[in-house]
């Protein structure tokens, strides 16, 4: 049996389609049933990036792999920032992204995690990679010195209150890694609480 709306079922009646196409249709119908997606709804002309515990203020590209963008942002016709992620991984799996504040699960990931408030994605694979994206208001400067400690942001020229987009990345099998307080590049390099302001990339990995 294939089960249709209102809308399909007199037309497949009235042999609108063949029973080929009917099945086809279904099962188009079951893929994007088993879509999991959603939208970032923070809309700004202006975003502090915090990423790898590093800070990006008005940097298109902070992060860039082989020539190609992994953390990046876009403008629409708006001027709004359009965040962007290309997750790296050594799986030839598929894996989320994120285009323009639209995010797509992609790939098997053993944990997904996305509240309702839709300021959080969160995704982890069985192999270890990591994705954690969070949007959240910097109220003040003294807000921003409690969430983070040890680098002094009141000496750089970022304005308050301000949206911070949060990111963490992990390439699984490799040292490569985007944490809460510090990035690690491959042949351990470590940075730690830079500030990057008004470059066109941030990071760019060969």
């Amino acid at each position: 049996m294939i089960a249709l709306c209102g809308l399909h079922h007199p037309k497949a009646d009235a042999g609108a389609s063949s029973k080929e196409q009917l099945q086809e249709f279904k099962r188009r119908v079951a893929e994007r049933a088993e879509e999991v997606k959603g939208r970032f709804e923070w809309m700004r002309h202006s975003l502090l990036a915090v990423v790898g515990g590093d800070f990006y203020y008005e940097t298109p590209v902070v992060f860039q792999f082989r020539g190609e963008p992994s953390v990046w942002f876009n403008r629409d016709a708006n001027g709004y920032l359009l965040l962007n992620v290309r997750m790296l991984s050594i799986s030839r799996e598929l894996r989320v992204v994120i285009e323009d504040n639209f995010w797509l699960k992609r790939g098997n990931p053993s944990e997904l995690i996305s509240p309702p408030h839709g300021r959080l994605l969160q995704v982890t694979y069985p192999n270890g990679d990591m994705l954690k994206t969070e949007f959240f208001e910097l109220e003040s400067v003294a807000a921003a010195n409690e969430r983070y400690p040890e680098p002094t942001l009141e000496n750089w020229d970022v304005p308050c209150p301000i949206t911070v987009v949060e990111i963490h990345k992990k390439v699984g099998g490799t040292k490569l890694e985007f944490g809460p307080r510090e990035t690690t590049l491959p042949g351990y390099n470590v940075i730690r609480n830079s500030f990057m302001a008004r470059c066109s990339v941030g990071i760019a990995l060969e």
